[in-house]
């Protein structure tokens, strides 16, 4: 059995313990990396783990091991003997049949977590501003990608650039985003880069080169993504490219406060029309991303959401066209932080 460890959480969790209260739950189960990271940073001294409980009378319990294990280890840390406790995201069914023998019944959680990561902390009116200067970062990011970027490039000249250019400008760290979309990847904890030759780590004409930005500022995540070609795109790449920014608008259209997030993801599947097509919704607070938005989910958007927009169109055999945003809810829709082009970059 792992050891597990508790401590009392930060006020930071006070909001998410009463959402828990209001729900009927008992506590709250995080295992995924961007719900752990939340929990954890508003709890100093505890150590990362597989799972994290979160307990409605504000305590934090970590634990590492398998999920199994660790989910029945903290459980038990933290005073958990029965009731109802919700799961932010889908378990494997060897969890549900260990903690239904000490009384516990899992539930669904994803849209309460999803909404505690996107939604501004109250009283905090210096948030948004420092969301906006993390996503400032990922535009410098973007600069030293697209000022230096060439036919026959090493793939790690191109990482070597944007982590000067970004440590320049205040940034220090990055976080790894863990829901990447298709292709081999390289890059840093500041850049992720898609579309180079696997063999030689180089870039070629023709090819969509992608790359994603993800700094850090004082624990704020910075998000963007682009895709570029070197020379000139072909019929099926500039078709996908012309796609991806339609659906890309369309999604952040339907991004309006009152309705359901969803309508964002339907919005894009409605304009991606037959081309293999995807798009992430995630929450952009506690220093990195949130599991994606699900398909089924009832959040409503809210003035002050920090969101970060994914798509993806793929061009058979080439790659993909990839995108991504920062995005902040406001009155009166979606407004982007990073401003980077929402559309496939063409370098003659």
């Amino acid at each position: 059995m792992p050891t597990a460890a508790t401590h009392q959480a930060g006020t930071g969790l006070d909001r998410l313990s009463e959402q828990l209260d209001k729900a009927g739950f008992a506590a709250l189960v995080l295992t995924s990396p961007g719900g752990r990271r939340y929990a954890l940073g508003r709890t100093p001294g505890l150590a990362d783990g597989t799972a994290v409980l979160l307990t409605t009378e504000g305590t934090v319990t970590s634990a590492a091991g398998d999920l199994p294990t660790a989910i029945t280890a903290v459980l038990r840390a933290g005073g958990v003997a029965g009731g109802v406790v919700g799961a932010e995201a889908d378990l494997p069914w060897e969890v549900f049949g260990q903690v239904s023998q000490a009384g516990v019944r899992l539930r669904p959680a994803a849209d309460l977590v999803f909404t505690e990561l996107a939604s501004g902390e109250p009283g905090e009116p210096g948030e948004l501003a420092a969301v906006a200067a993390a996503a400032d970062l990922a535009a410098v990011g973007y600069t030293a990608v697209m000022d230096h970027l060439h036919v026959g490039m090493d793939v790690r000249e191109l990482s070597g650039n944007v982590d000067r250019s970004i440590r320049r400008a205040g940034g220090l760290l990055g976080w790894y985003d863990p829901y990447g979309m298709t292709g081999r990847a390289a890059g840093s904890d500041l850049v992720t880069v898609r579309g180079h030759d696997p063999g030689t780590a180089r870039l070629t004409a023709g090819t969509p080169v992608r790359f994603v930005l993800h700094p850090l500022l004082e624990g704020v995540a910075g998000y963007a993504a682009a895709t570029a070609v070197l020379g000139e795109p072909d019929g099926p790449l500039r078709a996908a490219g012309a796609a991806c920014a339609a659906a890309t608008a369309s999604l952040l259209a339907a991004l309006r406060p009152g309705a359901p997030l969803r309508d964002g993801r339907e919005a894009f599947d409605r304009e991606a029309g037959e081309h293999a097509a995807a798009c992430r919704i995630v929450a952009l607070r506690g220093g990195g991303a949130s599991l994606p938005l699900p398909r089924d989910s009832e959040v409503t958007a809210e003035p002050g959401m920090v969101l970060g927009v994914r798509t993806e169109v793929t061009v058979p055999g080439r790659g993909a066209v990839e995108l991504a945003e920062t995005v902040v809810l406001t009155d009166s829709g979606a407004e982007p932080q990073a401003r980077t082009p929402l559309r496939l970059v063409e370098l003659h």
